[in-house]
């Protein structure tokens, strides 16, 4: 058994435990990720609660979509299409009025299509 000895037997516990960190590493990696993806999926649904009971968005279909950034700022993108540009603003308002009511600092991206006569027109970004 010449390749038991002292230097082998190192480099194999180092391999070992170097192995270990990267599992535990990559295991509290995916649970953070998954407590986001969580976050965003509570913080999608609170906020779609107050455009669905919203009697100036009947008739629309907009649908906020939460994701987390690193610094930990949700992103809200209200996707769908609206019929008028008042409306448009009424969306926003109430995603800024719930996110500011949970108090959630967000930033919110609008690519909602204004539905007028002929199509969709959009808002410049």
């Amino acid at each position: 058994m010449d390749w038991f000895t002292g230097p082998s037997l190192a480099v194999g516990i180092a391999a070992v435990v170097t192995i270990g960190m990267l599992i535990a590493l990559g295991v509290r990696y995916l649970e953070a990720r998954s407590r986001g993806d969580e976050e965003a999926a509570r913080l999608q649904l609170a906020l779609s609660e107050p455009l669905a009971r919203a009697p100036e968005l009947a008739g629309s279909a907009v649908r906020p979509v939460v994701s987390l950034s690193v610094n930990g700022r949700p992103r809200v993108e209200l996707t769908g299409w609206v019929p008028s540009v008042d409306v448009r603003e009424a969306a926003v308002r109430a995603v800024e009025h719930e996110a500011e009511r949970l108090g959630r600092p967000v930033r919110i991206v609008d690519r909602l299509d204004v539905v007028a006569g002929g199509g969709p027109v959009r808002r410049p970004a």
